[in-house]
């Protein structure tokens, strides 16, 4: 249908087919078929339409309805509105909708033509050449007429009153045609409308200079709404209209509306912002418009009334947006039209309850080192910004006192430390100088400036007249600062005298001047020395009660006015109450505060309230410090049934240490109670059953004794230490026996106690360091004590004092000779009188009695006690011995030995022991005795009792005879004994080496104990010792050895052993070894062939090393 086409060929077909939609009633199909042939071939279609006649109509219709856009159909893309008018023109010349689609074409090229456009409409609607037109076609050279004189004459106010009165004619219909006829022209006819209006009412022109005389003498009228109204309509988006409206209303007194458009056109420009788009380019919206705008629709909400907090907020954030425009505003809205000193007092009346609400919101945060509600300072600080900056000197003292306060609070601390140094150093000016220094104090601190912080807080404090709330923010500041550099006493004294001041401010001052980071630190630190005032307190309190004297009661009214005096000082219970209560209001739900403020009142006497206190306490606070201060309250009050209920319930927690800080700041007399109270329950309990359940009950009760009597509480440590032992805590019942000790050295059951546990360890050493040092001080108790242990302990006992005892009297006897001093053998006696009480039937204690008085000299006493209880003839060798060391100290020295002599044959170590207790001289002629019966003995060939005897003789003289052992290793030798004999021969011969050969023994004897040695040497197997010791021999005297090995070994025995010796060494190639060997063999056996042979082998390999095999 749109393809091109050859006239009079495609023409007459499409016409044709045209015609047939035509006649079926499709008159946009047909129309559009006429219109494809007509820019086709023009005439030809022409020419077919003329023929249409009745049906003609019809297509001039549609044309029509396409022209004019409110047609059904459309015309189709292929054809504009334009080819459609010159149709319509052709078939119906003069056509009216054509003519106005031909003016409205020529009025979008420009201006040119305007008057005639003008001219042309004007005679359409006066009916001058067609009859008046109706409805809408009327309406649309309205506006044409209109927009044709407003490009025309754009100065005048007749184009504006054509549109208006098309407007009042048919509104609904004029703007639905303005806005699709005219869409184009839209931004100028606003504008060009804008420009009158204002030309008309410049009181809607804020920015000019008679805005201000405009207000009061041209009120804009009726009219004005009206072109308001118009242009709103054909521009619903246009803000500078919409501006205009706002101003408009608000001239009129219709206040709400006003104040609505503003903040209309405010949510569009904050959203435009956010997008970064709009369709208003025209309007952008700069901090100067939005200042004017916030400032406008502040005046119209002040004005409209009960809309006070959103004014003063819009004026607050104009003059943080752009200062300037809002000053000069506010100087157009409010002061010149009398309405400028009510906004500056709402201003600071806002500010003020904004600073309210802010506090109140600080003071019941949840958290301490929250900063939830600081955003409630924003608008505060805006408006008081906007007060000072309305002040022609920039804002008075007060106001600029009050911005650095918010801006503090806020943490601009830059910004207020240079609005406070401005002030500080204003001359002539001191109002308001504590709160300028405390706040410039502030902001050095957060500066990190302490040294300057802490001279402005000074300053403060040190005031003559300060003023009470800085000088509270300045003890806080200092304190704060105080803590940074170590001194936390001092700190704490700083927020006592604080909060006792004004409680309420201290808090604030710690919730919002402080540093979120410090505040915990802050609180812990305050926690800490409070209670270290409180036990500073107790401990004094205690020690002034234990100094009393009786000449106090005389002096009653000193103490009265003491207390007075001291509840003004800050370290006291008083000061610390305030203190905790500070605390308890920074942190509601904590229980360390509130356990401090009971402790503090408990010492100001206020005891009902600190019970009080404790039982508002939550449930899930730590029960055990509540417990242990509910059970001190009501012990104090007397209600004994309610102390036990809680101390069970403390012994059930299992925490008994919070009893620690409580009994710190206790008072002696509530001490003494709690002690006597639980020691008492222990004993109860661990009089019933000894069960380990009840035993450990009886502890825990123990341990609140012994903590309230500071560890001092002997009888109370006794009796836990005793239950650690029978629980099997052997350590921690030496700990308390210890504890007892050191405080009361003497105490008997202690050492015992000690002792026993020692000997459950199986640590031997202390054990009977205990037990002795307790038998020094009481030796019936401690009796009393062994015999109530079991048997097996009660023996082991006695058997390591014994053993103690056994070997302190060796020591004694070693470094003391007989007799001995009592003094010296006080504690054998002690243990041997203790040992015997202990049990009389064990010989062994009687035998150490004896030994003891032997070791005293008290010889006499030692025979009558043996006698006593051995018999006049004991049959026990040991003590048959001590009879025999009785006889000796009588100079029956015969007898003494063969007694003695017995011992040596069941406990030889014994011996010594009792030898020792013989004196020197006796020893002696003991010892002549027994070597002198061995002689005779041995003769007989009873050479175990020669033996014995001599046993007797060598260890009562030791070294010195060496006679003796040169016997007893022959009677040795002759029992076969030969590992003993040598042994002793080893002995003799030492003493030879040792000594120089001039000044030794005859050669001749040396000679013959190095034979019996090397004998003896030769039965045990050991031929090389043997050899070394005949070589000597040899070497020494070789005639008297020869008599030895005669009179031993033999000459051939002897020999064959030098033989073999000297071929072990000749086999390892010890050629000198061997000959010596081969040498001493030969003069032992001349005889000996193999001797000889091997001597000759030897000199052959001497004389010719390098021979071959």
């Amino acid at each position: 249908m749109t393809a091109m086409v050859r006239p009079g060929h495609n023409v007459s077909e499409l016409c044709l087919e045209g015609d047939k939609f035509l006649e079926a009633g499709e008159l946009s199909r047909a129309t559009s078929l006429y219109m494809s042939a007509f820019r086709t071939h023009a005439a030809s279609t022409v020419s077919h339409m003329r023929k249409l006649k009745s049906h003609l109509s019809g297509v001039i219709s549609t044309l029509e309805g396409w022209l004019d856009g409110h047609g059904e159909n459309q015309p189709l893309e292929g054809f504009n509105k334009g080819l459609v008018a010159v149709f319509l023109s052709t078939l119906c010349p003069n056509n009216l909708s054509a003519t106005i689609f031909k003016m409205e074409s020529l009025l979008q090229g420009g201006r040119h033509g305007c008057e005639e456009i003008f001219a042309r409409c004007t005679a359409l609607l006066d009916g001058k050449q067609n009859p008046h037109p109706q409805g809408a076609t009327g309406i649309v050279l309205e506006i044409t007429r209109a927009l044709a004189c407003l490009f025309s004459e754009p100065h005048s106010i007749k184009g504006l009153k054509l549109y208006l009165r098309a407007y009042q004619s048919n509104k609904s219909e004029t703007i639905t045609l303005v806005r699709r006829r005219q869409a184009q022209h839209v931004p100028k006819i606003v504008r060009a409308i804008t420009d009158q209006l204002l030309h008309m009412h410049p009181s809607l022109i804020l920015d000019s200079e008679c805005a201000v005389t405009a207000v009061e003498n041209d009120k804009p009228d009726e009219k004005a709404s009206t072109i308001i109204e118009f242009l709103l309509a054909i521009s619903p988006g246009h803000r500078e209209v919409q501006e205009l409206q706002a101003v408009h209303l608000f001239l009129t007194g219709r206040f709400g509306d006003s104040a609505d458009v503003y903040s209309a056109l405010l949510h569009h420009g904050h959203c435009q912002k956010t997008s970064e788009s709009s369709t208003d380019k025209s309007f952008q919206d700069t901090p100067e418009k939005r200042a004017r705008l916030l400032t406008g629709r502040a005046a119209a909400c002040l004005s409209a009334g009960g809309q006070t907090a959103e004014a003063c907020r819009d004026l607050g954030e104009a003059f943080e947006i752009h200062p300037a425009t809002a000053r000069v505003y506010f100087q157009k809205l409010f002061t010149d039209t009398g309405t400028g000193l009510a906004a500056r007092n709402h201003l600071r009346q806002q500010a003020e309850r904004g600073l309210s609400g802010y506090k109140d919101r600080v003071l019941i945060r949840p958290d301490l080192r929250s900063s939830e509600g600081v955003e409630l300072l924003d608008p505060v600080i805006t408006q008081l910004r906007a007060l000072c900056r309305l002040e022609p000197d920039g804002g008075g003292r007060e106001l600029r006192v009050r911005l650095a306060d918010c801006l503090l609070l806020r943490g601009e601390h830059k910004e207020a430390l240079s609005i406070c140094s401005q002030l500080a150093a204003a001359q002539g000016q001191q109002s308001y100088q504590n709160t300028v220094q405390v706040l410039r104090g502030y902001a050095r601190l957060l500066s990190e400036d302490h040294k300057g912080a802490l001279e402005d807080f000074q300053a403060v404090i040190e005031h003559n007249t300060p003023h009470p709330s800085s000088c509270v923010r300045a003890l806080c500041g200092r304190g704060l600062l105080r803590m940074l550099g170590g001194l936390n006493y001092l700190t704490a004294l700083d927020y006592v005298t604080a909060s006792r001041l004004q409680p309420q401010e201290t808090a604030l001052t710690v919730r919002c001047l402080v540093p979120w980071n410090y505040r915990g630190l802050l609180v812990t630190v305050l926690l800490e020395q409070g209670r270290v005032m409180l036990e500073g307190t107790g401990e004094q309190e205690s020690k002034s009660c234990s100094s009393e004297n009786p000449q106090q009661p005389q002096q009653g009214n000193q103490p009265q006015a003491k207390s007075k005096r001291d509840n003004h000082r800050s370290g006291t219970p008083a000061g610390v109450q305030s203190l905790a209560v500070l605390l308890m209001e920074l942190q509601p739900g904590a229980d360390g505060s509130q356990i401090l403020a009971a402790d503090a009142l408990y010492q100001l006497g206020r005891v009902e309230e600190a019970y009080r206190l404790l039982l508002s306490v939550g449930p899930t606070s730590p029960r055990a410090p509540i417990l242990a201060r509910l059970a001190l309250l009501q012990l104090h009050r007397g209600f004994l049934y309610d102390t036990n209920q809680l101390l069970k319930k403390l012994i059930q927690c299992g925490d008994t240490s919070c009893l620690r800080p409580l009994l710190a700041v206790a008072q002696q007399k509530d001490r003494g109670l709690l002690q006597a109270h639980c020691h008492s329950a222990a004993k109860r309990i661990l009089g019933g059953t000894r069960e380990e359940i009840a035993v450990r009950e009886a502890v825990a009760y123990l341990s609140i004794a012994i903590m309230a009597s500071g560890g001092e509480a002997a009888d109370s440590l006794l009796e836990r230490a005793r239950c650690y032992a029978q629980l099997g805590q052997r350590k921690t019942a030496i700990f308390d026996f210890s504890v007892i000790l050191k405080e009361h050295p003497k105490h008997v059951q202690a050492l015992c106690g000690r002792g026993f546990t020692y000997l459950m360890l199986n640590q031997q050493k202390e054990c009977t360091h205990d037990i002795l040092a307790a038998l020094h001080i009481n030796t019936d108790i401690v009796i009393k004590d062994i015999l109530s242990l079991k048997d097996k302990a009660r023996k082991l006992v006695c058997d390591w004092l014994h053993q103690f005892c056994r070997t302190n009297l060796s020591d004694i006897l070693v470094a003391h000779a007989v007799p001995c001093h009592e003094e010296q053998l006080r504690e054998a006696f002690i243990i041997g009188g203790a040992l015997m009480r202990t049990d009389c039937r064990d010989p062994r204690w009687h035998l150490l009695y004896v030994d003891t008085l032997l070791a005293k000299g008290e010889v006499k006493a030692a025979g009558a006690h043996l006698c006593q209880v051995f018999g006049q003839e004991p049959r026990d060798a040991v003590a048959q011995a001590r009879v025999g060391v009785v006889e000796a100290w009588q100079q029956n020295y015969r007898s003494a030995a063969c007694r003695l002599s017995k011992l040596t044959e069941k406990d030889s170590s014994s011996l010594d022991l009792l030898l020792a207790l013989i004196p020197l001289n006796q020893r002696k002629r003991v010892a002549q005795a027994a070597a002198q019966e061995a002689s005779n003995v041995s003769s007989g060939g009873q050479w175990h009792q020669a033996v014995s005897l001599l046993t007797v003789a060598v260890q009562a003289v030791g070294n010195h005879r060496l006679q003796y052992l040169r016997q007893r290793a022959a009677c040795l030798a002759q029992l076969g004994l030969h590992e003993r004999a040598i042994a002793d021969l080893d002995r003799v011969i030492q003493r030879h080496d040792g000594s120089d050969i001039s000044c030794s023994d005859d050669p001749k004897v040396w000679v013959e104990d190095l034979c019996r040695r090397g004998r003896s040497l030769v039965v045990c197997s050991r031929e090389g010792a043997a050899l070394e010791d005949f070589t000597r021999a040899l070497e020494l005297h070789r005639n008297r050895a020869i008599q030895c090995v005669e009179a031993g070994l033999g000459r051939l025995r002897l020999a064959e052993c030098f033989l073999r010796g000297a071929l072990q060494h000749y086999a390892n190639q010890q050629l000198d070894k061997a000959w010596t060997l081969i040498e001493c063999g030969l003069v032992v056996d001349s005889e000996n062939a193999e001797l000889r042979r091997l001597r000759a082998r030897v000199k052959r390999e001497v004389a010719s090393p390098c021979n071959v095999n």
